[in-house]
């Protein structure tokens, strides 16, 4: 079935150092985690499921077994029961950029299934495709207006057996988020899970994620909780980040399904022997695409005139000319890698100001712009 993948960030992760580690969701067989989250109804058949730092909220059968939340991208995952035990029903919600139309989506869900059914045997079928205008009805004049469309790509996969599984992935815009709801079930259990998926759909609270930044004056953007701060480029401004190893976000043009990006990630402070990390890099990514091109550059920036090695990677992904600028230092509580993922078009015609953005990151002493660097 169809999953398009978010190049940019996955280019942009290609080289990450880990600062924190997300714990791993529980196995389908341990028990559900018991978490303020979930909200009892005791005269009700529904239950409340509130991830929010993904502002994310939606009412959901009790059966529906939570088992993964606020992980990467994805807001919740939820077992549901299925025909057979070894059977893996799910419903889940991720959140991503918004991409510059549904329509980019709903064509590559096309192309996949084009070349599935080029394939010798093929067992994926592409059953609905369709865009269409939010129920009034259903969703409320008000969300109706916000959302404004929804696209609804309905897979069928047949095993070997015969048997049947479909997944539906309904997408909807709003405040620059995409959302991806997703309904994954055996054949017997579908067109009733269907209804449930739909008031949950009906119902859901979706307000803007937390960024995890705060403006400050004179253009600047701040971390809230690592305290660090830089000024983006113009157009550019936070976003919520897809990984959690990310500490800031940001995004700028938008190109399909994909967009220009800004991430920054840490780890513990520790001297950096520039020479060393130009072997290692190279040797990286040329084992990770041996196409990719490569040049590095000692810089200095700051008000403390600190070191900086910079890497700028060009390469190709699908339909993708890219160019990531990464600049590696050391700051005076930990060491930063702060990259930039763009197509390589906008980077040839924007790099003076990407590089500003990163001469301008500085740790914050204070809110009113004291540098700790």
């Amino acid at each position: 079935m169809f999953h398009p993948r978010r190049i940019f960030l996955a280019v942009s992760m290609a080289l990450a150092t880990q600062i924190t580690v997300a714990a791993d969701p529980p196995a389908a067989n341990s028990p559900e985690p018991q978490l303020k989250s979930i909200e009892q109804q005791p005269n009700d058949n529904l239950r409340t499921v509130h991830v929010e730092r993904f502002g994310v909220k939606v009412r959901v059968p009790q059966a529906w077994r939570l088992i993964a939340w606020a992980q990467d991208d994805r807001a919740f995952a939820l077992r549901i029961p299925q025909e057979q035990p070894q059977s893996a029903g799910q419903v889940s919600c991720e959140l991503a950029l918004a991409p510059e139309s549904l329509e980019e989506y709903q064509k590559r869900h096309q192309k996949a299934d084009v070349v599935e059914q080029q394939r010798a045997e093929p067992r994926n079928k592409l059953q609905t495709n369709e865009i269409t205008a939010i129920d009034a009805a259903s969703f409320g004049a008000t969300r109706a207006a916000r959302f404004g469309r929804r696209l609804d790509s309905l897979w069928m996969e047949t095993a070997a057996g015969g048997q049947k599984r479909f997944e539906l992935r309904t997408r909807l815009i709003a405040d620059e988020v995409l959302y991806t709801f997703t309904l994954q079930s055996d054949e017997q259990h579908f067109d009733a899970y269907r209804q449930d998926f739909e008031e949950m759909l009906a119902a859901a609270e979706l307000t803007p994620p937390d960024t995890g930044v705060k403006a400050l004056p004179g253009g600047y953007f701040m971390q809230r909780e690592y305290r660090f701060a830089f000024q983006l480029p113009p157009g550019w401004k936070p976003a919520f980040g897809q990984h959690d190893k990310v500490l800031f976000f940001a995004t700028g043009k938008t190109h399909q399904v994909m967009a220009d990006n800004l991430l920054v990630l840490a780890s513990p402070r520790r001297d950096l022997d520039f020479a060393a990390l130009k072997t290692s890099l190279q040797k990286q990514i040329a084992k990770e695409d041996p196409a990719a091109s490569v040049e590095f550059q000692e810089r200095k920036f700051g008000p403390g005139n600190a070191d900086a090695l910079e890497t700028v990677v060009k390469t190709e992904r699908g339909p993708f000319k890219m160019t990531v600028l990464e600049w590696r230092f050391c700051g005076p509580s930990r060491n930063y890698e702060v990259k930039f993922t763009c197509e390589s078009g906008e980077f040839e015609a924007n790099a003076d100001h990407y590089r500003r953005t990163l001469e301008s990151f500085i740790e914050v002493a204070e809110e009113t712009l004291h540098p700790a660097m």
